[in-house]
C-alpha cells in the first residue's frame, strides 16, 4: 500500500512539473521572446542609441533572444512535450550546453557593465566619467565576449548524457563530470558565475548608484532637461531590474548548490519527483529574468515613449511595403 501511494504521489509531482513546463513555461517563453525583441527595437531609438548603457542592454537583449530559442525552448520541448532534439548526438548536446551558458553569462556581464556605467556617470570624480563613453563600451563588450567564450570551454567537456530517474529514466543532456572535478566546475560556473555573482553585483552597483543619485542630478544641471530625464530614468530602470534579479536568481542559485551537494546521495523516486518540481519552479523564476521589458515599461516614461516610436516605425514600414506590393 505504501509503495502504491508513493508511486501515485510521484506521478502527481511529475504531472505538476510537466503541466508547469507546458503551460507556464510556454507562456513565459512567448512573453520573454516578445520582450527581448521589444527591448532591441527600443534601444535602437535615437534617444538611447548614443549611450553606452543602452548599447550594453541592446547586446544583452540580443544574447537573451538567442538563449531563449536554444535554452528555454529546448527545455520546454524536452520536459513538457518529450521532444528531445538535443539528444540526437553528443556533439549537439555539448554545443547546446556551451552556447546556453555562454549566452547567459555574457548577457549578465553586459547588464552588470550597464550598472557600472550608471555608477560611473553618477560619481563625483570627473576622471571616472570618461570610462562611460561609447568607444570604451565597445572595447569592453568585445573583451567580455571573448573572455567568456574562452573561460567557458570546460562546459563542453563536462556536458554528457544521463538518465533521469523520476522521468521514466529519460536520457537528458546535462553538465556532469567525474565527481571531484564536476563539483568544482558546477560550483564555479553554475552557482557563482551564473548564480550568486550577477544579481548581487547588480544590487551593489544599483545601491551605490542610488546613493549617488544627487551627484548625477548636479552633473546634469548644465545639460538639457531631456538629457537629464533620460539619464535619470535609465538609472531607475536598472535599479528596479536589480531588485527583480535578486528575487528571481537567488532561489535558483540556492537550489543549484543543494542539487550539486546531494547529487551522489541515494534518493527515492518520490524525493526525485519533489526535487524536480522545486527545480521547475526555480527555473521558471530564473527565466523570468528575461522579462526586463516589463520592468523597463513600468519604471520609465522615456522607455515607453521610445517603444511607441519604435512600434510606429515598424507599422509604417509594413504599410509602405504593402502599398508598394499592391
Amino acid at each position: 500500500m505504501s509503495n502504491e501511494t508513493d508511486y501515485n504521489n510521484t506521478q502527481k509531482y511529475n504531472f505538476i512539473s510537466q503541466y508547469l513546463t507546458q503551460y507556464v513555461g510556454s507562456s513565459l517563453y512567448v512573453l520573454c521572446l516578445c520582450g527581448t525583441i521589444m527591448n532591441m527595437l527600443t534601444f535602437l531609438q535615437q534617444s538611447f542609441q548614443r549611450r553606452a548603457c543602452s548599447l550594453y542592454l541592446w547586446i544583452a537583449s540580443f544574447c537573451d533572444f538567442i538563449h531563449l530559442n536554444i535554452g528555454l525552448l529546448s527545455n520546454i520541448l524536452h520536459y513538457g512535450f518529450h521532444y528531445h532534439w538535443s539528444n540526437r548526438s553528443i556533439i549537439v548536446c555539448k554545443i547546446k550546453n556551451y552556447l546556453v551558458y555562454v549566452l547567459t553569462i555574457i548577457s549578465a556581464s553586459l547588464t552588470i557593465l550597464a550598472f557600472i556605467n550608471r555608477y560611473m556617470m553618477s560619481s563625483r570624480q570627473s576622471s571616472r566619467w570618461k570610462f562611460s563613453n561609447r568607444r570604451i563600451s565597445i572595447r569592453c563588450i568585445i573583451a567580455i565576449i571573448f573572455f567568456w567564450i574562452i573561460v567557458s570551454i570546460p562546459i563542453i567537456f563536462c556536458s554528457q548524457y544521463g538518465r533521469h530517474l523520476s522521468y521514466n529514466e529519460q536520457l537528458i543532456c546535462s553538465i556532469s563530470c567525474p565527481y571531484s572535478y564536476g563539483v568544482i566546475i558546477q560550483i564555479v560556473y553554475v552557482c557563482l558565475f551564473n548564480g550568486f555573482i550577477p544579481p548581487v553585483t547588480m544590487a551593489i552597483f544599483g545601491f551605490l548608484t542610488y546613493c549617488n543619485g544627487r551627484n548625477l542630478h548636479q552633473r546634469s544641471q548644465t545639460k538639457s532637461i531631456r538629457v537629464r530625464r533620460i539619464n535619470k530614468q535609465l538609472t531607475s530602470m536598472l535599479i528596479f531590474q536589480s531588485i527583480k534579479s535578486l528575487f528571481t536568481s537567488i532561489p535558483y542559485s540556492i537550489f543549484s548548490c543543494y542539487w550539486i551537494f546531494t547529487l551522489k546521495k541515494s534518493k527515492s523516486l518520490i524525493d526525485e519527483a519533489k526535487e524536480n518540481l522545486v527545480s521547475e519552479i526555480v527555473h521558471l523564476l530564473f527565466w523570468s529574468n528575461y522579462t526586463s521589458f516589463l520592468v523597463y515599461m513600468c519604471s520609465s516614461n522615456v522607455f515607453r515613449n521610445q517603444w511607441l516610436k519604435a512600434m510606429k516605425k515598424v507599422l509604417c514600414c509594413r504599410l509602405k511595403k504593402k502599398q508598394t506590393y499592391y
